[in-house]
This record gives structure tokens, C-alpha cells and sequence, in this order.
């Protein structure tokens, strides 16, 4: 003789445990456990979710370093020709499609004071870019940054600090080996734009042959002013004709192609000047001692 009990959950029955009024041993029937399920389902595969993606204008193709160097040349002095100059192809496609398209260079001026490192970027993505403002006051350091708007709708953040840039002296900055009120290292200056249309230029210029190298001279060679103007210029494109792509590819000066997919050397033409705008009211600064207006 048995005893039975069913245990239910919603309706379902889960389980039959038989008691044996004999003392025997009971016993147990009923559907597989839903762990005993989970092990023997396929585990379903996460789907990717679709990048967003940019639309090329009709005839257009994403510009390229030795057209955006063709661009930028008649803004420096003339008198100071650039040397080690590098470029590289920040275009990011993929077989759905182009997801950001831009390209950037970077240069090296020098006059009697020492060389300066200029670097350009002109960008633009599917997905809406986050500028990083000006930090949020925690004390006092020598840095300057200014973060402001234009009347055609453009952000304009403007930079004046250091490589390693300068931190407020605290007892939690002196642990971590921050660099101090007064920063370390080279002098770094920067301008940065986000038109509304989404493209991002960026100028940054930093008193050092290299990036992260010796101090080469007190500040940066251009000054803010002149970064200004370069960066807030009406020229800039994300999207040309091929031609013209071509044309800057063809002619000097050359330029070192950083980019893997593409060949190792461009040549870029030279070019007329091209009037730039600036901004007004609070929009200004003062030349640092060394540097070109």
C-alpha cells in the first residue's frame, strides 16, 4: 500500500512522490527538472545590434590626409615649411556600411625657439559625438579651458595645459602621482569645434617634436588665436569628390601614410589662402610668450 503526494505549481504538475505504508522505499515520477531542461536546450546566440551608419552624399567619397594637408598648409606661416609630416585614414567601415568617416595629419614646426608638434583631425560619426567639456573646478592649477558656443550653433571647447596635465594639489592627487597646479612636460594647446552638422575638427599643437617628448621650447609655436582660426575655418570636409582626392595625392609635399590599408606615401599640392572665420566676445586669448599670432 502507497500513499501519494503531488506537488503543483500553477496548475503543472511537477512532481509524484509515493510514500510505501510498508516501510519500503517511495518513489518518485514526473517530468525533467527544469534545470535537467536548461542543460540539454541550445543556448540561444546574443544577435549584434546594427551600428548606425552614415549616408555618402551622391559622387562624394571620405576625405583623405593629403587633401586635408592641401587644406591646411596655406593657414601656417610660410616661412616656417613643415617637415615630418604624417597622415592616417580615420575612415571606419565595415560591410553594413560606413560608420564614421574622417582623416587627420600631424606636422612638426620649428623656428629659432624650438620645434612645435601640430596635429588636425576632421571627423564625423553615425552616432552623435560626446565632447568632453571643460573639468569641473576641484582647485586651482595653472590650465586654462574655455568652453563656449557660436551663433551658427557650433561648440567650441579651448585648451591651454600640459601633457601630463596640470591637477589641483591634494592629498588624493599626490598619491596617484598627478602632475601638479603647474602640469609636466611639454606645454599642450588645443582647439576643438563640433559644427552642427556633427563633424568634429580638432586642432591640437604641443611644444615638442613629439607627443609625449622633451620640451622643445616655452609654449607652443602658434598661438591660440591662430589655432582658433585654423579650427573654426569654413573649409573642412568629411566628404569630397575622388578627383580631388586624387590631385592632392599627386603633387608635393609628401606625407608619410600611417594608415595600414593604403600605400605608404601621398603627395599633397600647394594652395591659395582660404579665409577663416573667428569667434567674438568671449571667445579670446592671450599669445603665450613664444608663439606666432
Amino acid at each position: 500500500m502507497s500513499t501519494a503526494a503531488v506537488l503543483a505549481v500553477a496548475g503543472t504538475t511537477l512532481l509524484v512522490v509515493s510514500e510505501r505504508t510498508d516501510g519500503g522505499p517511495g518513489q518518485v515520477s514526473g517530468p525533467a527538472s527544469p534545470t535537467a531542461q536548461l542543460l540539454t536546450s541550445p543556448i540561444p546566440q546574443a544577435v549584434p545590434k546594427p551600428r548606425p551608419t552614415l549616408s555618402a552624399p551622391p559622387q562624394m567619397t571620405p576625405l583623405l590626409p593629403p587633401l586635408l594637408l592641401h587644406l591646411l598648409m596655406p593657414l601656417l606661416p610660410e616661412t616656417l615649411p613643415p617637415t615630418r609630416i604624417t597622415g592616417s585614414d580615420n575612415t571606419d567601415k565595415s560591410t553594413a556600411g560606413i560608420h564614421s568617416v574622417g582623416a587627420s595629419v600631424s606636422l612638426v614646426l620649428e623656428d629659432s625657439l624650438g620645434p612645435s608638434l601640430l596635429s588636425m583631425s576632421v571627423q564625423q560619426s553615425a552616432v552623435v559625438a560626446e565632447v568632453a567639456g571643460c573639468p569641473h573646478p576641484e582647485g586651482t592649477t595653472k590650465a586654462k579651458c574655455m568652453d563656449y558656443g557660436m551663433s551658427d550653433g557650433s561648440r567650441v571647447v579651448e585648451r591651454q595645459d600640459w601633457v601630463y596635465p596640470a591637477a589641483p594639489d591634494t592629498p588624493e592627487n599626490r598619491a596617484d602621482g598627478k602632475a601638479g597646479p603647474s602640469g609636466r612636460g611639454p606645454q599642450e594647446w588645443s582647439v576643438q569645434v563640433v559644427r552642427r552638422d556633427g563633424v568634429v575638427i580638432t586642432v591640437n599643437e604641443v611644444a615638442s617634436r613629439e607627443e609625449k617628448g622633451e620640451i622643445g621650447r616655452p609654449t607652443p609655436l602658434l598661438s591660440m588665436d591662430r589655432l582658433r582660426s585654423i579650427a573654426l575655418a569654413p573649409i573642412w570636409p568629411v566628404w569630397v569628390r575622388a578627383e580631388a582626392n586624387s590631385t592632392a595625392a599627386s603633387t608635393p609635399p609628401n606625407i608619410n601614410y600611417q594608415s595600414p590599408t593604403r600605400r605608404d606615401d601621398y603627395n599633397v599640392p600647394p594652395s591659395t589662402a582660404v579665409p577663416s572665420q573667428t569667434p567674438s566676445g568671449n571667445a579670446r586669448s592671450e599669445n603665450g610668450a613664444g608663439s606666432t599670432p
